[in-house]
């Protein structure tokens, strides 16, 4: 009977020792399951923010760089950054923030005040700490300035589930003879973001346009497929040519018109991939500052600086939505191919901008509500070597300021 002793003992107490030390796992796995991207770095010519260059995604607050420039278009000396992000710790506690710095920095999390060494100063060690909760996405900011020599912005933690001490004895280390204590590391991209991932997550993109079509019978979905996207009539009466335009007249009138959609219809775009926007006033005003939108219809031909037809009619649209909003500002980026002189192209992306500019202007838009900017052909969102893709390259960009 000694076996009928043992599980009616110990089975209770194996059990809840295996629940005591799967249960605080869960929770962790939990918040493992959202990967954070880095920050977004926003880069100024000048010790306090005054003349914008470029803006892109850094993995992480940890840079040395030494006596070069952090990025192209920069100098070495003089010039501030400013990240902007999330921050998702992957437990609860006391977090140690450490930073190496030369010259100026300052460090927000959700908007308050938790570093303050602004001025010039060598390399200077500083070290600050924040109680926070595991999982909870905190607004993050980190302001720098460069004065002169050493170019230097690192920023590492203590994490409260992995305290920092020696690693265990062995003859690796003459056990213990030799053993370091590891210091601080910066910290991971997984738990960075550009944006707040519980926003993001809870965000409903809906399909553009936003059509809503009923439900073919099984015999006819393969014909309603081969169809342009419309609103069709009821099943029954569809007939669909072999090149899969609809026959009825009021079918092929009911949604296809351009006049249909706004005059000005943008392409919302993160730093590489490009997702459709209706582009209403409502959203220009809902984009983030340093997110962007495309405008489809203003694309030049090679060479040239001049407004097309069609970009026009795309202008006039959105001067209405910048005059109904003139709190929005916008950096008016052109862009180019990669055909002929680098410079040259430069210049001409400038025109571009400029010419987009001075039309919105002449159009009743505020002249500070813009800032023209060629980007030449750093900037590719298609392939040049393909001629049929190269013209989408030449096309202008709005960033909100």
């Amino acid at each position: 009977m000694a076996w009928v002793n043992y599980w009616g003992l110990r089975g209770p107490l194996l059990r809840g020792l295996l629940l005591a030390v799967l249960l605080p796992v869960l929770p962790a796995r939990a918040q493992t399951q959202i990967v954070g991207n880095g920050i977004k770095g926003d880069y100024y010519e000048g010790t306090n923010f005054e003349k914008f260059v470029l803006s892109r995604r850094d993995p992480t607050l940890a840079f040395d760089w030494g006596h070069r420039p952090p990025a192209l278009g920069l100098p070495t000396e003089y010039f501030s950054v400013r990240w902007t992000g999330w921050l998702v710790p992957p437990a609860s506690g006391k977090y140690i923030f450490h930073v190496s710095v030369d010259d100026g920095i300052r460090i927000w999390v959700n908007n308050r005040l938790i570093m303050d060494e602004w001025r010039p100063q060598p390399v200077s060690n500083f070290t600050t700490s924040l109680e926070l909760k595991g999982g909870q996405p905190y607004h993050l900011r980190v302001e720098y300035y460069q004065d002169i020599l050493d170019t230097r912005a690192v920023v590492t933690w203590e994490r409260p589930d992995a305290p920092l001490g020696p690693p265990p004895a062995s003859w690796r280390n003459l056990w213990g003879a030799t053993a370091e204590t590891p210091g601080p590391s910066p910290i991971p991209t997984r738990y960075l973001f550009r944006e707040n991932p519980k926003a993001v997550a809870a965000r409903t993109v809906p399909p553009l346009p936003p059509a809503k079509e009923p439900k073919a019978p099984l015999g006819q979905a393969k014909a309603l497929a081969s169809a342009p996207v419309q609103r069709p009539q009821p099943p029954t009466k569809v007939v669909v040519k072999p090149v899969g335009r609809p026959i009825a007249k009021p079918v092929a009138k009911a949604t296809v018109k351009p006049a249909a959609r706004p005059a000005y219809a943008a392409v919302r775009q993160a730093p590489v991939l490009a997702a459709s926007d209706s582009g209403s006033t409502a959203q220009l005003a809902a984009l983030s500052i340093g997110e962007t939108v495309t405008l489809p219809e203003l694309y030049f031909n090679q060479g040239k600086a001049q407004l097309l037809p069609a970009a026009r009619t795309a202008l006039d649209g959105l001067a209405a939505a910048l005059r109904a909003r003139p709190a929005l500002r916008f950096e008016v980026q052109g862009h180019t191919d990669n055909v002929g002189n680098a410079e040259l192209n430069r210049q001409l992306s400038q025109q571009r901008a400029e010419a987009v500019c001075l039309y919105l202007a002449a159009h009743g838009v505020a002249a500070g509500q813009l800032q023209p900017k060629g980007y030449g052909g750093t900037q590719p969102v298609a392939d040049n070597a393909d001629p049929a893709q190269r013209p989408l390259n030449r096309r202008v960009v709005l960033r909100r300021l």
